[in-house]
């Protein structure tokens, strides 16, 4: 069968079986599907088993860290404390929600745990000014998603870096800026959004101290961020170990939620990881076809194909690691530069976050927004952040 349309049939599979089944059972299931229909035989299972053990080896450790310093950010109250010294800095309650969002996915290395700890903050912090709560969650949402899509050491991104041979230091040089830029953006359209009746919202309980509340999802940000600047620090700054000294620092000033923390974080990285392994094992099995070079063929190295692979993975099941896992191993060989590549793919996370998205239904049932409201709120700024990404990086390509 043709590789192409083997794919597009399987890629159309996941996105109808995902609801039902779960993406680690339909990815798998469709990673086995596409093996038989491209030719695979007795090797199929061992690319299967290859791709699982290659993202459980290389995220494991860092979506478990970042688990537990969600767990810590809630159960201590320490986001109260960061968001309400946010508001220190600035009276826009808008740009808050924004940031907030923003910093919290990177620590704890998913932006929807970033949403969920955020959640209640934020929802009282937007009825007060500045168009209403629902308002607010959606700056939060697509904030955290800028993040998790752009900035070093995100799951997104360290997969990236990991496959396409980039350096964290390049990525985060190239996509701290494009953030920033996508950041003020967001900014803008969600003020254009329609406002709801301000209310009087609660104070922020403050029951932890700044240190506390601050220090233990910083640490491994500064630790990262200086491996990249001197080289003494790169065992330190290594992702996994630092993640790891910021877990040890959250279990040292827990106390007696240690094992509250360890337990909720457990099942919440492992069902994580589940899925993400579901896509290693996709992104393994297509990469092993010769789907790649077929892709190749149809012309000159335009940024256009590797931006529609990764949205159209995007649309068909819904998470960006997925997307980003699948894309990597498929474009792995794509003739351009592999920083170019990465901000590529991470562009197609962005785009047509609709249904098949478990954070649209999330975000949809916080706030209680119709499905109208979740387009203007949600899918389109995300898709038209999306689509900025691409024309910065298809510049880039061109220069």
């Amino acid at each position: 069968m043709d590789l192409l349309l083997a794919f597009l049939a399987v890629v159309i599979l996941v996105s109808l079986i995902i609801p039902k089944l779960g993406p680690f059972f339909s990815l798998v299931v469709s990673a086995i599907l596409f093996g038989l229909l491209s030719g695979m035989s007795h090797e199929l299972i061992g690319y299967v088993a290859t791709g699982l053990g290659r993202i459980f080896s290389s995220l494991a450790i860092v979506v478990f860290s970042g688990a537990v310093l969600a767990e810590y950010l809630r159960r201590t109250g320490a986001i109260d404390r960061i968001v309400a010294d946010l508001l220190g800095l600035t009276n826009k309650n808008l740009m808050v929600a924004g940031a907030a969002g923003y910093l919290i996915s990177l620590p704890v290395m998913c932006s929807i745990t970033a949403y969920m700890i955020l959640e209640p903050v934020v929802s009282s912090l937007g009825r007060q000014t500045e168009g209403g709560g629902k308002k607010a969650l959606f700056m939060t949402a697509a904030c955290s998603v800028i993040s998790f899509n752009l900035i070093y050491p995100s799951p997104v991104t360290v997969s990236l870096t990991s496959t396409l041979n980039v350096t964290p230091y390049d990525l985060l040089v190239r996509g701290f800026p494009i953030s920033l830029l996508l950041f003020l953006l967001t900014y803008l359209l969600m003020r254009r959004l329609p406002a709801e009746q301000a209310t009087i919202a609660e104070g922020l309980l403050l029951k932890i101290s700044r240190a506390r509340a601050w220090i233990p999802p910083a640490l491994p940000m500064a630790l990262i961020l200086l491996a990249n600047l001197q080289e003494e620090t790169k065992l330190l700054g290594n992702p996994s170990l630092a993640l790891l000294l910021g877990v040890l620092l959250c279990l040292a000033l827990a106390q007696e939620k240690v094992q509250e923390i360890i337990h909720a974080a457990s099942r919440r990285s492992g069902a994580i990881m589940l899925d993400l392994c579901g896509a290693g094992a996709f992104g393994y099995v297509v990469a092993q076809s010769n789907l790649g070079r077929e892709i190749y063929s149809f012309g000159q190295p335009l940024p256009v194909l590797p931006f529609l692979v990764s949205a159209i993975l995007q649309l068909a099941q819904g998470s960006r690691v997925v997307t980003v896992v699948v894309a990597v191993q498929i474009l792995s060989g794509y003739p351009l530069d592999g920083l170019t590549l990465a901000l590529l793919i991470s562009a197609g996370a962005f785009m047509f976050s609709y249904i098949s998205d478990p954070y649209f239904w999330l975000i949809k049932n916080t706030t209680g927004a119709n499905m109208g409201e979740m387009v203007r709120g949600y899918t389109l700024p995300l898709s038209l952040l999306g689509l900025a990404t691409f024309g910065i990086a298809a510049v880039y390509s061109v220069l």
